[in-house]
């Protein structure tokens, strides 16, 4: 697969030249201001590639319009030369299509991903989105290993912990549940829409436990913050990190 790899990869950097050539040329019919003008839209076309697109992108996933998302991520990936931006982008996209609860694209998407290529923070992204897959199929003590083995390679990402705290609650490990998800707010303060899937777990969490007075609070917190919520908090994935999401990162 190397010398596809590396085909591709000529091509994008062959038409990035074409590109910037054409604006230069088409510029210096108009003197030095025409030059200077195709300098600045090759430059302009450079920073909508690498910075825009992906931060807009993360910005779609954190508001919860995933379809969006989804679209600026496949975009991004289709134009990235390198193999991490790639994966980087169809990580976050496969992200997209597990919080808007779509579990067939998802896995299909996932079967496109090399397990060994993967970096530390991307292979606890991708073991993230397994979790939530198999959280969607009923399989909570399978997602609760994964969400375990993803934690572990990056305890420091609030996404992840909140999949392993919807694991806990899902195998009715409700202590250990409460304990991880107010452990997720440790780094500060956290995306509007996680913390109001937290407090919707925390809810469900309280609710279990037999403490009704704990529960409408997080619900009312919730609801303060996102009240029609956009996908199961069983399905919640790793953002930017979003984690999510990796792309951004």
């Amino acid at each position: 697969m190397e010398y596809p790899r590396r085909v591709r990869r000529a091509v994008l950097v062959v038409s990035w030249a074409i590109v910037a050539t054409a604006f230069v040329v088409v510029g210096s019919a108009f003197g030095g201001a025409g030059i200077a003008l195709g300098v600045m839209l090759v430059l302009a076309l450079w920073a909508w590639q690498w910075l825009w697109l992906p931060r807009t992108a993360s910005a779609a996933f954190a508001a919860g319009r995933y379809a969006s998302a989804a679209r600026r991520y496949r975009l991004a990936g289709m134009l990235a030369a390198a193999p991490q931006r790639r994966r980087a982008a169809l990580l976050s996209r496969i992200a997209c299509h597990v919080a808007a609860s779509e579990p067939a694209v998802a896995t299909r998407l996932m079967a496109n991903i090399a397990p060994d290529a993967l970096d530390v923070a991307e292979r606890a992204v991708w073991i993230n989105n397994q979790a939530c897959l198999a959280l969607a199929r009923g399989e909570a003590v399978a997602a609760l290993a994964l969400a375990d083995g993803a934690t572990a390679l990056r305890p420091d990402v609030p996404a992840l912990q909140h999949t392993r705290g919807v694991a806990l609650l899902a195998v009715g490990r409700v202590d250990d549940a409460i304990s991880v998800l107010d452990q997720m707010r440790a780094g500060g303060e956290l995306a509007a829409r996680l913390e109001a899937e937290r407090c919707r777990d925390l809810s469900r969490a309280w609710t279990q436990k037999g403490e009704p007075a704990y529960a409408e609070d997080y619900r009312l917190r919730a609801e303060a913050m996102s009240p029609s919520p956009s996908s199961s908090s069983q399905q919640q994935s790793s953002s930017p990190a979003a984690p999510g999401t990796s792309y951004a990162r």
